[in-house]
């Protein structure tokens, strides 16, 4: 997940120009011949993948993959964009993890592509997963407008009867929605 830094629009560049690249370059990577070593680094694919990034602009960036061997979920986070790491406790959702922003300073993020960040300061982490855990992965417009309870509380409903989520899908329309709402107050 890339978020393009709309600062660049001042400049007249299209701040989606540099993050569309970049996601491309992170699915070929992770699709191709290396794809079992990309799969176990993040980090080093979002590297490769912004040296790669030849457009102008920049972007914050979260890389999530499993493990195909183990029950892992390895993480590669640069920005105030994240994740959160649910999993079901009874009735109950619990909050395993959830990143920290990385920001220099207020509304100026971490961020890789032109003048930005080296991607190798990338926050990595490695999380012993279960079956039916649920992250949740977004940009600062989720993360700044809605309070991890608040996410929890929306996901809950899906999960209260069941071990997974039927319609995926509808539960991120759902959390989009109330953080839309949120952001106009």
């Amino acid at each position: 997940m890339a978020d393009g830094v709309g600062g660049w629009a001042e400049s007249g560049v299209d701040p989606a120009i540099f993050s569309r690249k970049l996601c491309k370059n992170i699915e070929e990577y992770a699709l191709g011949e290396k794809s079992e070593e990309y799969i176990l680094d993040p980090k080093r694919l979002i590297i490769d993948a912004v040296a790669e990034n030849k457009e102008m602009g920049s972007s914050t960036c979260v890389v999530a993959t499993l493990d195909k061997y183990k029950p892992r979920l390895l993480t590669a986070n640069l920005g105030d964009s994240g994740y959160l790491l649910l999993r079901k406790s009874g009735l109950d959702l619990i909050s395993q993890f959830r990143t920290k922003e990385q920001t220099h300073s207020f509304n100026f993020p971490h961020q890789v592509g032109t003048g930005g960040d080296d991607p190798a300061g990338a926050d990595t982490q490695d999380h012993t997963v279960l079956d039916k855990d649920i992250i949740v992965i977004a940009s600062d417009g989720l993360f700044d407008n809605l309070y991890d309870f608040r996410i929890i509380e929306l996901v809950k409903p899906f999960i209260r009867d069941r071990d997974d989520i039927l319609d995926p899908t509808l539960v991120a329309e759902i959390i989009a929605k109330d953080a839309e709402q949120y952001s106009h107050n």
